[in-house]
């Protein structure tokens, strides 16, 4: 595969491609972007990506291009580069000013930033993981896909010194979401996920999640779920574009189905897989 990136109309190489010092996504992290998954070279629910990705600009006051050009774009990305399985990953910011100030000093120019790197598609069930609880130190907007992911950054981190994979993070005891995916839960063959509110980001493999389990017929329910429910759950799994569904073995000393992925997380992984199929078929 080829690796060339597309920078504001350019093509070039990954190592020459450059942006200001002065813009403002390098100094403030005054942007968004999206990652879509690219599957025998078709994107993935990316009108779903990218209307998440309008949403997030008209959140933060960000003018962007008409969506059909970057459906375009990633059609390029994935041609010009030749690839076959892959992670796009799509970053806008306001652009670049004369020098460093927090409110622009002058109309912008918004830069736009394409890539695509290879991702391994899983066809089995993937191993179950530890995830580690943690307090959500995150800003109030997480619904809005941006680029400043410092907090996320630092929970990873700390997550990782706990030997865990990924933390379930809570306010005050009521679950949110993780550093970077969102989270389910099954009690009693009852499905329950946080809601999207300004506290989560709505993936949108948990949108698709939820779609699937509701055309298998299962209770679907978007709740507040809290620390004190875990001992209650049977299973719980976790959602992103890139891990799609994760079966969850433990958290913290609570073990879930022995640690082994659970029928009804298993019914929904092969759900999905089903739905990929459906889409390099078409």
């Amino acid at each position: 595969m080829a690796n060339l990136v597309y920078l504001n109309g350019d093509w070039l190489a990954a190592s020459s491609a450059k942006v200001s010092v002065n813009d403002r996504g390098f100094l403030f992290a005054d942007g968004i972007y999206e990652v879509i998954p690219v599957y025998q070279r078709r994107p993935f629910l990316l009108n779903l990506h990218l209307e998440r990705l309008q949403r997030s600009a008209q959140a933060i006051g960000l003018a962007i291009a008409p969506l059909a050009s970057y459906q375009s774009l990633v059609t390029e990305l994935i041609d010009v580069n030749d690839s076959v399985d892959g992670l796009v990953y799509l970053q806008l910011t306001f652009g670049a000013d004369s020098h460093r100030n927090h409110l622009p000093s002058q109309p912008l120019t918004p830069t736009c930033y394409a890539s695509i790197s290879p991702f391994n598609v899983r066809w089995d069930i993937p191993t179950p993981v530890k995830v580690a609880t943690m307090e959500d130190i995150r800003w109030l907007r997480c619904d809005i896909k941006s680029t400043s992911l410092l907090g996320n950054v630092m929970l990873k981190r700390a997550c990782q010194q706990q030997h865990a994979d990924e933390p379930l993070l809570h306010r005050n005891g009521r679950i949110t979401e993780g550093a970077s995916c969102n989270y389910f839960f099954v009690k009693q063959g009852r499905l329950l996920t946080p809601p999207a509110d300004h506290l989560i980001l709505a993936g949108i493999t948990r949108t698709w999640v939820i779609e699937l389990a509701q055309q298998l017929a299962m209770d679907v329910s978007e709740t507040p779920v809290f620390l004190d429910d875990l001992m209650t759950m049977d299973e719980v799994f976790l959602t992103s574009s890139s891990r799609e569904i994760q079966p969850v073995a433990q958290i913290d000393d609570i073990i879930f189905h022995q640690g082994q992925c659970g029928p009804v997380t298993a019914q929904l992984i092969q759900a999905f897989h089903t739905s990929k199929r459906h889409l390099i078929q078409e």
